[in-house]
């Protein structure tokens, strides 16, 4: 595991690090995805709540585990799909500052959604085959 896929783990937070550290390429990239969807639900909570220090603090574990999302792709074996994928997360990146900044839920909700839709197909994604993580 890299360096930037650990500490976007460790963003998460909630993973128990034996699960971590066991952890293959295809089951760290799941665990991220659901700290990133969790992340952002709690956001979402927070803004409902009117509760900015958590809201931010559910923002930048966000994007710290999308920063390491970024990191673990590998665009020799991914090609066009590493590359999508990379243009997604750093617009979700930016996206969760928006609407931070803003206190719109419809943007954490977008991307909450996008998020979720990615997450479920990498669930469903057979292990075997060309990788698109390092």
């Amino acid at each position: 595991m890299n360096a930037f896929a650990k500490r976007a783990l460790f963003s998460y937070g909630s993973v128990s690090q034996t699960k971590a550290d066991t952890a293959d390429s295809h089951e760290l990239v799941k665990l991220l995805f659901q700290g990133l969807t969790d992340r952002v639900a709690a956001a979402r909570n927070a803004l409902e709540r009117e509760d900015r220090m958590e809201r931010a603090n559910c923002v930048t574990r966000a994007q710290k585990i999308l920063f390491g999302l970024r990191q673990t792709l590998d665009f020799e074996q991914g090609g066009e799909l590493a590359r999508n994928l990379d243009s997604l997360y750093d617009y979700c990146t930016r996206r969760l500052t928006e609407g931070h900044a803003r206190e719109d839920d419809a943007v954490f909700q977008e991307v909450h959604e996008l998020m979720v839709q990615i997450r479920d197909a990498w669930n469903v994604m057979p292990v075997k085959g060309p990788s698109l993580v390092q």
